[in-house]
């Protein structure tokens, strides 16, 4: 298996490969790369088979990097430093990562991950990395796997996602019902930085910007564009959730 390094810092283009070749015999180092240019142009020549990626580059970033690709034909595992909402992104989109600093038990098996899928389709990769705004690196758009197509919206176009019989179904605003295996909570957490995003009880996350009206009294109840359904908040939750509607 043949692998290209792409991190901007010696020593860990260093450790990453003194790691390989103790623990990964099968995998060959073939190429290293610092930048993101010189890495595009290095797996055009080289045609590795799986890339270890890192996020945070001088210039273009990592996701820069894999936006010039239409198409991608080799694995990748990404290879970062603690970012809590990066990590949420690529366990939603089932993307292999390792975090900085690299433990060989974890490299090991996503190896081995990437080993299985050498031969699968990497579409995935593109629909993922396309959602990620440019500036901000924060989800703009949602991928999923509605029936036998890969789904992507917008999530400005989301008017709520609610969780039915272990199931998501998303709500847009074309009126289109979309269902996701993904349960609620890996909804809550992807969309935690959005705060029109609220989660207003246990079955139901809104999106604040098509909100119509809501109520008031013992019983708040949300009426939302786009949407002929009332939903109503948690008791538990309540003050702090008119805190954040009284904010629009």
């Amino acid at each position: 298996m043949k692998a290209l390094l792409i991190d901007d810092e010696y020593s860990n283009r260093s450790l990453l490969a003194n790691m390989l070749a103790k623990h990964c015999p099968d995998v060959e180092v073939i190429g290293y790369a610092e930048m993101a240019d010189s890495a595009y142009e290095m797996i055009l020549d080289l045609k590795p088979d799986l890339i270890f990626l890192d996020i945070k580059m001088p210039g273009k970033n990592g996701f820069d990097l894999l936006r010039q690709f239409t198409e991608i034909n080799f694995s990748i595992i990404f290879v970062t430093g603690f970012d809590e909402y990066a990590i949420k992104a690529f366990e939603f989109n089932a993307v292999d990562y390792l975090l900085k600093p690299l433990d060989h038990s974890k490299l090991i098996t996503a190896v081995q991950k990437a080993t299985s899928k050498l031969y699968s389709t990497r579409n995935n990769i593109i629909h993922f990395v396309h959602s990620m705004e440019e500036k901000t690196n924060y989800i703009k758009k949602i991928t999923f796997h509605h029936k036998d197509k890969v789904q992507i919206i917008d999530i400005n176009d989301i008017i709520n996602i609610s969780a039915i019989r272990g199931y998501c179904e998303i709500l847009d605003i074309h009126n289109n019902r979309y269902v996701s295996a993904k349960p609620l909570i890996d909804y809550e957490e992807l969309l935690e930085p959005y705060k029109n995003f609220i989660r207003v009880n246990k079955s139901y996350i809104i999106n604040s910007n098509h909100l119509r009206s809501y109520t008031k009294g013992a019983d708040c109840v949300i009426s939302l564009k786009g949407c002929d359904q009332e939903i109503e908040v948690s008791r538990r939750k309540k003050t702090e959730i008119l805190m954040q509607l009284k904010e629009k």
